[in-house]
């Protein structure tokens, strides 16, 4: 395939019969909206800074109306990660899907091309999905999620496209093929919803056969809808490496996401394969457009038609265009989502519990907070009356919470905080980014160790100068803080040898001791890198939403089924490193006087840099 690193075409040439010989193909594109239609937080009921979807179809518009002037042909795409994202998108999923579902009836408005799936997708179920697919004007796809029933959701799609006049012959058309790939964890992220229905197939292997079928199938050029995102050289494996992926013969374009980071630009570091200027992934035009609505992927092709008919890319450009504060809103977008918005904010205003303290997480990578033990509270209070009267009701019962909405990538807003008093139901949306059953494990004090070393993989390797207390390749979410016991984590030590001095009630965990770990079922499939857990050490599967375990635990304050002392701590022989948290935790200061914070200014993206001793 010709693929030159240049912008050569600068209009379509007619060839004899007026068949172009050249032409030009716009492709515009988003990815992880994450139900994300008129730019609201529905946590902190506050704007996100744009608005979203509705932002997004302002710069569409704009866009296909250049591709239009410039005589280029012009296809609108998705990459996936659509239906789910907040609190909007998790009451949509209870509810029967029509035309009038808001996302159904944006995207319809927008006469999108196709849409790829995300992972996130496949949250809230395989039916609802289906219905969601059968609504849609527009194919779904995914390639490599072979399901037993897969209803009106495709596994390839060939649209097309005109191709202006020329030298007053009638219009032609263009035949652009779709493929679609999952990341293969989708199998452990999504296993509950998966098991006995669905399988994930390997995207290399996936994507070479239907890249062939397609061009059978008369595509003239095939776009890659990549769900998964560029990976830093030390973490590439070839079955789901994307410039591997972008090398298949007959992938001619590819759109990539899920890491909700922005290409081309600087989000990226250098690695061999990856253009970040030219925004090229093994010489194959591409593009990331951020998440939430942040940005349109603007990915302008250059074609060449040969002697046989044969389109090839000769030439590229590619960028992504803001959704930023001063782009206006579409008036149909927000129509469509406005009684929904509404009914979503005034269900999220309701009163359901109280709170004597503040509640945050500004310090969670930092120390345990008050909102991960009121959180593990609640898992083992549902665990505890699950198992009454059974064998495993003799184990002692031990909580986990992950480190959710701590900045990260979210950004400095990305943090969660609730004043002391009134607890609405918003702030339990915000401790519930995701819609997870709690489940209960059986697992050994080896097994244990284990969870917790994974878990302090998140920090940095510390060394004898300050700096950044985590790791930036690792979501701070991958770190979960275990209630029940105690332990120190050593940030200085190697990764897998960094717990010490962990205990149950004062004394030495043995390895063969046994507990009952209350946990939530991604963690049990083995998400975020921990260990999957087998059938047989599965105790509890609860049917109660950990929304309604959080709801009781604030209504009936009783005793903590452990120890109040804080369950980790650092020992790191003073070592320092510097934490960077929302501007908004620094009257907090005082909650991590034991870590000597001082503040050291803000980042260039609005963090508040915080050097702590650990």
């Amino acid at each position: 395939m010709n693929r030159r690193s240049t912008y050569a075409s600068t209009g379509v040439v007619p060839a004899e019969g007026g068949i172009p010989a050249e032409a030009r193909l716009r492709i515009l594109a988003t990815t992880d909206l994450h139900m994300q239609i008129v730019g609201h937080d529905y946590v902190g009921d506050r704007s996100v800074g744009h608005h979203g979807l509705a932002g997004i179809a302002t710069l569409i518009r704009t866009a296909r109306a250049e591709a239009a002037e410039q005589g280029a042909a012009c296809i609108l795409l998705d990459n996936g990660d659509l239906l789910q994202g907040n609190a909007l998108g998790d009451q949509l999923a209870q509810m029967p899907v029509t035309h009038t579902h808001p996302l159904v009836a944006c995207v319809n408005h927008l006469h999108y091309d196709g849409l790829g799936l995300g992972n996130h997708d496949l949250d809230h179920g395989l039916p609802y999905l289906r219905a969601v697919a059968g609504a849609l004007d527009m194919p779904l796809i995914s390639t490599n999620l072979h399901l037993t029933d897969p209803g009106p959701l495709r596994r390839w799609a060939v649209v097309s496209c005109l191709l202006p006049a020329v030298a007053g012959h009638p219009s032609s058309r263009l035949r652009v093929g779709l493929l679609s790939v999952l990341p293969g964890r989708t199998a452990i992220w999504n296993r509950e919803v998966l098991e006995n229905e669905a399988e994930i197939i390997c995207p290399l292997e996936s994507l070479r056969s239907a890249a062939l079928t397609l061009r059978a199938e008369g595509a003239d050029l095939t776009v890659l809808l990549a769900h998964m995102g560029i990976a830093h050289e030390s973490e590439i494996t070839t079955e789901e490496d994307i410039c591997t992926l972008a090398q298949i013969d007959g992938i001619d374009a590819v759109i990539t996401g899920h890491t909700h980071l922005r290409f081309p630009g600087e989000d990226h570091g250098p690695r061999e394969g990856v253009d970040t200027q030219a925004g090229t992934l093994s010489g194959c035009p591409a593009a990331m457009p951020g998440f939430g609505g942040s940005d349109l992927a603007v990915l302008d092709l250059a074609l060449e038609r040969d002697a046989q008919g044969r389109w090839t890319v000769s030439g590229h450009q590619s960028h992504l265009r803001d959704n930023s504060t001063q782009t206006l809103a579409d008036p149909t977008v927000l129509s469509a989502a406005r009684v929904s918005h509404i009914g979503v904010r005034r269900h999220l205003e309701e009163v359901v519990g109280h709170t004597d303290i503040a509640l945050h997480n500004y310090f969670a990578l930092a120390m345990p907070t008050p909102i991960d033990a009121l959180s593990a509270r609640a898992q083992a209070e549902v665990i505890r009356q699950g198992v009454a009267g059974t064998a495993d009701s003799e184990l002692p019962i031990l909580a986990a919470t992950a480190a959710h909405t701590a900045g990260g990538r979210g950004g400095p807003g990305h943090f969660l905080h609730i004043p002391p008093g009134a607890v609405q139901r918003r702030h339990i949306a915000g401790l519930l980014p995701y819609q997870n059953a709690i489940w209960a494990l059986r697992l050994t004090g080896t097994d244990l160790r284990r969870r917790l070393e994974k878990a302090a993989e998140v920090f940095a390797s510390l060394g004898s100068t300050p700096g950044p207390l985590l790791d930036p390749c690792r979501p701070p979410f991958h770190c979960d803080t275990i209630f029940g016991v105690t332990y120190a984590i050593d940030p200085c030590r190697p990764r897998g040898r960094r717990i010490t001095a962990l205990s149950w009630q004062g004394a030495p965990v043995r390895p063969d001791q046994k507990f009952l770990l209350a946990t939530n079922q991604f963690r049990a499939a083995g998400g975020g890198g921990f260990d999957r857990a087998a059938g047989d050490d599965v105790a509890l599967r609860s049917p109660l939403p950990l929304s309604d375990a959080l709801i009781a635990a604030l209504a009936t304050p009783q005793a903590c089924p452990w120890s109040d002392a804080p369950p980790w701590r650092f020992d790191a022989a003073g070592a320092q490193a510097v934490l960077y948290t929302s501007p908004e935790a620094l009257p907090f200061l005082p909650d991590i006087a034991h870590l000597s914070p001082t503040p050291r200014g803000m980042t260039a993206s609005g963090f508040a840099q915080i050097a702590i001793r650990l």
